[in-house]
């Protein structure tokens, strides 16, 4: 499969290395804004073509599957251009950043007769698929609540970079928080419900949710502000005769405690990889899934465009109640001051 990718920064040069790895793809082409940057970003990984235009490539006969690496407020455009061309699609979350573009991107996929998965690596992480049997089979009885808290690192994230742009990230719940609404939607095989979102925008904010189907509820906090030494990320899931905990977005480990005979029993779960063997393997996970759905027209694609747009969806909710919040307190602010 001869892939082009749109797209080039120090995530996409990852997923990119990840992806040259696997048998019978060959990236072909890569483009980018500045032509400098972009031809040397192309001879160091060894891509025969270069451009600073991308319309050539989604439209280049030569070209099987476009990838879309670049910030989201871009992602509709390009992906529905090269759905229009017949390229199958590998698109980095989030999906786009509203439910408009959205469904703009599965009808023109779904017309043209296109495969595309959304790069919610989490959905084929092997500890999560554990913790996805331990939800399904009832071992540990009903789900109470659920919660994931990213104290995360801003370095490298300078006050120009266009994460901090809602116009072009959608703001932390939309460009990293649909993660979250994606992998624990899948665990429990229920939409969260936006209740609350709270936070100091815009690099903070703590979600509340109901998952109502299981009658439980889920926390989701973000907050981009911390040096890289000082990053934390851990998450969990309460269930009605014990817990499983993890630490990282993407755990090395997870622990499951339950009670067995009036003891506390401890088990602890492990992957046979190292955090960026992780990361790589995740990827290829997702890229094997499109490879597959491409040759195989009856095979369903686990993070599909359907439920990146339900996740989505959600995680617009809860920045428009955040939203909400935010302005009600302006109004408190003005109100009290006006009365002084």
């Amino acid at each position: 499969m001869r892939v082009a990718a749109i797209g080039y920064g120090a995530f996409g040069a990852f997923v990119l290395g990840a992806i040259q790895e696997l048998p019978n793809v060959q990236i072909v082409a890569v483009a980018g804004r500045n032509a400098e940057r972009v031809k040397a970003f192309a001879e160091r990984m060894h891509i025969p073509q270069w451009t600073t235009n991308w319309q050539t490539l989604v439209s280049d006969p030569k070209v099987d599957i476009v990838c879309v690496l670049t910030p989201p407020h871009t992602h509709a455009e390009i992906a529905i251009a090269a759905a229009q061309n017949g390229k199958h699609l590998f698109i980095e979350k989030p999906l786009a950043l509203s439910l408009k573009e959205a469904d703009e991107i599965i009808v023109t996929v779904e017309r043209n007769g296109v495969c595309a998965v959304v790069n919610h690596i989490m959905r084929y992480h092997p500890l999560y698929e554990r913790l996805k049997e331990l939800v399904d089979t009832g071992r540990l009885g009903s789900v109470r609540k659920v919660w994931f808290v990213n104290f995360a690192s801003s370095e490298g994230l300078p006050p120009n970079h266009w994460f901090w742009d809602e116009k072009q990230s959608g703001g932390v719940l939309v460009e990293h928080g649909v993660h979250f609404y994606h992998l624990f939607a899948w665990l429990l095989d229920d939409l969260p419900e936006p209740i609350a979102t709270f936070g100091h925008e815009p690099f903070e904010a703590w979600s509340i949710v109901q998952f109502r189907e299981r009658d439980a509820f889920g926390e989701f906090y973000h907050c981009f502000d911390k040096p890289a030494a000082l990053e934390r990320n851990f998450g969990g899931i309460a269930f009605e005769f014990g817990y499983a905990t993890f630490e990282g977005w993407l755990p090395l480990s997870i622990r499951v405690e339950r009670m067995r005979n009036e003891t506390i029993v401890a088990e602890e779960h492990r992957v046979p990889y190292g955090k960026t063997n992780l990361y790589r393997w995740l990827i290829q996970s997702a890229f094997r899934d499109l490879l597959k759905a491409i040759r195989d027209p009856s095979h369903k694609i686990a993070s599909d465009l359907i439920s990146a747009r339900d996740a989505l969806a959600v995680a617009l909710k809860a920045k428009k109640l955040q939203q909400k919040h935010s302005r009600h307190k302006m109004e408190a602010i003005a109100a009290l001051a006006s009365r002084n």
